[in-house]
């Protein structure tokens, strides 16, 4: 999707790198159902991405064109968008013009005073990538007590009324940490969470040993799903969901109705409306 490719210049040109060809290449792709606006705009990312002035105003004409084109959402990756001079005017700008306006962040650098200017600005979500819990986190990220800071963003973000949630990235180093994700999630108020399974491209490919068994996959989702209802029962209602595998849908499905849940007929038909994934229809 173009998120993607947008994920890929914003991440390159945080780096300091050029965004590699295949970025290119993909934006080609939808020249025959994106307005020629929009791909302009999409080329101009990547051939000013060694000129951060003009690189920063391809930005701020893609915003203007994507919400002339109807897009209702932005997110705001990298990297780290709040390495970012211009991320506030940006931000500003998108919500100005109608846009949804979301962050993914490593959560270190929200401190009080970001977390309310992020509120001011009317921003839609902060999402706070976690990789498990304490040491694990920190193991991760290379850095001892980014748990912590990330843990501050957090509560920063709640105390400024921002909507938050953890961005979880299933490993087998953190897999079994899962529950305590949850439980974070219980003692903090947290209102939603993402759980990614792990997708082996760019720097993932050093680390694709860490990716589950099938087996593995299929105990995680069941511990989330588990957890959820846990939650659930117990009176809270936040939003859990599994991204980058869309057999949890048809697994979620086929769990239900082992169980006889009343509900898995409506499963199915949501399943069958969205026909599959990008590689084509496999649901009959």
């Amino acid at each position: 999707p173009l998120s993607e490719v947008m994920h890929v210049l914003a991440r390159e040109s945080l780096s300091g790198r050029t965004p590699p060809p295949a970025a290119k290449a993909m934006a080609d792709a939808w020249r025959p159902t994106l307005p020629p606006e929009v791909l302009s705009d999409l080329h101009d990312l990547i051939a000013y991405a060694e000129d951060q002035r003009g690189y920063a105003q391809a930005v701020k004409r893609l915003l203007r064109d994507l919400a002339g084109f109807g897009s209702p959402v932005v997110l705001f990756s990298g990297g780290e968008p709040l390495m970012r001079e211009d991320i506030f005017p940006l931000i500003r700008l998108a919500t100005d013009l109608g846009l949804r306006s979301v962050i993914s962040t490593n959560g270190t650098l929200i401190t009080r005073e970001v977390a309310m200017r992020l509120a001011d600005l009317n921003l839609g979500y902060v999402g706070v990538s976690l990789d498990g819990m304490g040491g694990t986190h920190d193991m991760f990220r290379g850095v001892e007590g980014t748990f912590d800071q990330a843990l501050k963003g957090i509560h920063n973000c709640l105390e400024a009324g921002l909507k938050v949630g953890v961005r979880f990235t299933i490993t087998r180093s953190n897999v079994e940490e899962i529950p305590d994700v949850f439980s974070l999630i219980r003692r903090e108020g947290i209102p939603r969470a993402c759980f990614y399974h792990l997708v082996c491209t760019g720097r993932a490919e050093d680390i694709a040993s860490e990716d589950l068994s099938r087996q593995q996959t299929r105990e995680a989702v069941d511990t989330i799903v588990d957890q959820t209802a846990a939650l659930y029962e117990g009176g809270l209602s936040p939003e859990v969901l599994t991204v980058d595998n869309h057999a949890d849908g048809p697994c979620l499905c086929l769990r239900m109705k082992r169980e006889g849940n009343p509900r898995a007929a409506q499963v199915l038909d949501l399943l069958r409306a969205n026909g599959g994934s990008s590689s084509g229809d496999r649901i009959g």
